[in-house]
């Protein structure tokens, strides 16, 4: 690897693979672009407001993310609390998934609460789509 590439960061795939660095980056980022927006508008105007409106929703939505970490007692309902307000916030942070700086193997939707969750739903799937061609064949089958 050279000095100028990043090293590969593990794909988040669900909320116990989060961690707080995560939340502060992500909110960093977020922050960076409404400053700089701020900074180039004068106080009062519609962009301003806006900026500044974003500002603090995105401040207030990294809130419940960082005491997702702090009070974390293992629980399933504590992950999946954190999978929500983590959602919330990176559905702000979506619109930018595209800009430099977007860390898009980390700040990700996550639909699952841990590696068990999403191996139910992998292996969930996995038989409504073996269902579904078996009930394929009948169908072509019964159409001979």
């Amino acid at each position: 690897m050279s000095a100028t590439e990043a090293p590969a960061t593990e794909e988040v795939t669900h909320a116990a693979a989060l961690t707080e660095a995560d939340a502060d980056a992500l909110a960093a980022f977020l922050i960076a672009r409404t400053e700089a927006v701020l900074g180039a508008h004068p106080a009062g105007s519609d962009e301003y407001r806006v900026a500044l409106a974003l500002d603090d929703e995105v401040r207030e939505l990294v809130k419940p993310v960082r005491a997702s970490f702090r009070y974390d007692d293992g629980s399933h309902e504590l992950l999946e609390a954190r999978r929500r307000h983590w959602n919330r916030l990176h559905q702000v942070a979506d619109r930018w998934e595209d800009a430099d700086g977007y860390d898009r193997a980390r700040w990700r939707r996550v639909d699952y609460t841990d590696a068990a969750d999403e191996q139910e739903a992998a292996d969930y799937r996995r038989k409504r789509e073996e269902e579904h061609a078996a009930w394929q064949r009948q169908k072509l089958l019964r159409s001979l």
